[in-house]
């Protein structure tokens, strides 16, 4: 797969309805209560898919989560299937959100601790939801598997860049492939978003066990000068 443009590849054999788009046929009032309509089941829709998983919530769940009649929601998504799909509209441009901002994260290790932390933050609701939505990717039946794989797949090249643009300014390791090392870090980033819900909801009290900070350890073996600015 090559990313040697900017912008995220479209997705394939997928098309948008309207009602997928909340569109209203008349009337600009009864648009804008349809749009905050549509946006509210699609942040339950992405409560409970991060949640849950696909598989484990079903449309009357997430209904009764937004607070909405199935036949109410039905109006809007057509099918889970079309409600995943614009679910993962929301993580592709969080993904493309990234990419364009791809040459300022890799200016310097500081600006990649940031982005570690407002991009990549394992207890945030974007790297939950992939989290989950990879996981359940594994499944061939998972109508949004190929989708979620490409997202991991650009998560891990903009990570790639970063190390590449470090590598240019003498500051990545030697002997460090920086392919290695944007999939190491996003697997950890996955990794502890799973934490964040099992192991994390576990605990009795506080530990040293903070995910970003195990983001910035596994980033600082990759440096030679670790040490976050700023």
């Amino acid at each position: 797969m090559s990313f040697s443009t900017r912008r995220l590849p479209a997705a394939a054999a997928e098309t948008e309805r309207p009602e997928d788009r909340g569109a209203a046929p008349a009337g600009r009032h009864r648009t804008g209560d349809r749009s905050t309509r549509r946006e509210q089941i699609l942040d339950g829709a992405s409560e409970m898919f991060a949640e849950h998983g696909y598989d484990g919530a079903s449309l009357r769940h997430i209904a009764a989560h937004v607070g909405i009649s199935h036949p109410g929601m039905l109006h809007h998504f057509p099918s889970k299937d079309a409600l995943l799909g614009a679910v993962i509209d929301r993580l592709e441009a969080h993904a493309q959100a990234a990419l364009d901002h791809v040459d300022d994260i890799g200016v310097d290790a500081a600006a990649l601790f940031r982005a570690l932390d407002e991009l990549w933050n394992p207890a945030s609701h974007p790297m939950q939801l992939l989290a989950s939505l990879d996981a359940g990717a594994v499944s061939r039946s998972n109508p949004g598997r190929f989708r979620v794989a490409r997202l991991r797949r650009v998560h891990e090249h903009i990570l790639e860049q970063c190390f590449t643009s470090l590598d240019g300014q003498g500051l990545l390791r030697e002997g460090v492939d920086r392919g290695f090392a944007g999939r190491a870090l996003l697997a950890l980033v996955l990794s502890h978003a799973v934490r964040e819900k099992t192991v994390r909801a576990m605990q009795q009290s506080d530990h040293d066990d903070v995910p970003l900070r195990d983001l910035t350890r596994l980033t600082q073996l990759f440096l030679h000068h670790p040490a976050p600015r700023g």
